[in-house]
């Protein structure tokens, strides 16, 4: 089975590099951006399956960015990672639609298997779109 199409958003270049070329390397198709700004533009015209965002970041922080994610009506799901990890930031992270909510560093292994199950459960969710479109008129 395919990997998903992920959109990763870090404003620590050397932080965002690193992951991209690790995941691409694992047989993810990886796309990394430093600003909410070009993840947006991206989003607007490409279908990316999961997003990995820092919480923290300038202009338009992880937040809102999990905010214009979840306006798009095809399933992405959304992972936010943070150096600056608390209960707050990690209930009003899944609280705005985060499916996982990770700390700095970033273990690569639990990532992987994080984004394995995420990718997972969109297939169920498309093949039983499809199964009720299908069995269903087109509802």
């Amino acid at each position: 089975m395919a990997k998903p199409k992920l959109l990763l958003i870090d404003d620590d270049k050397n932080t965002l590099d690193g992951m991209v070329k690790i995941l691409t390397r694992d047989g993810f198709s990886v796309c990394g951006v430093v600003s909410v700004y070009e993840a947006l533009r991206l989003l607007s015209g490409e279908k990316f399956d999961i997003v990995i965002t820092d919480m923290k970041l300038p202009g338009m922080g992880g937040l809102s960015l999990i905010q214009e994610v979840k306006k798009i009506p095809e399933p992405i799901a959304i992972v936010v990672t943070t150096a600056y990890s608390s209960g707050k930031t990690a209930t009003d992270a899944t609280g705005c639609g985060a499916d996982y909510y990770l700390t700095k560093p970033v273990n690569i292994g639990e990532l992987e298997s994080i984004l394995e199950k995420l990718w997972d459960k969109q297939q169920l969710i498309i093949q039983n779109t499809l199964f009720k479109r299908k069995n269903c008129g087109g509802i």
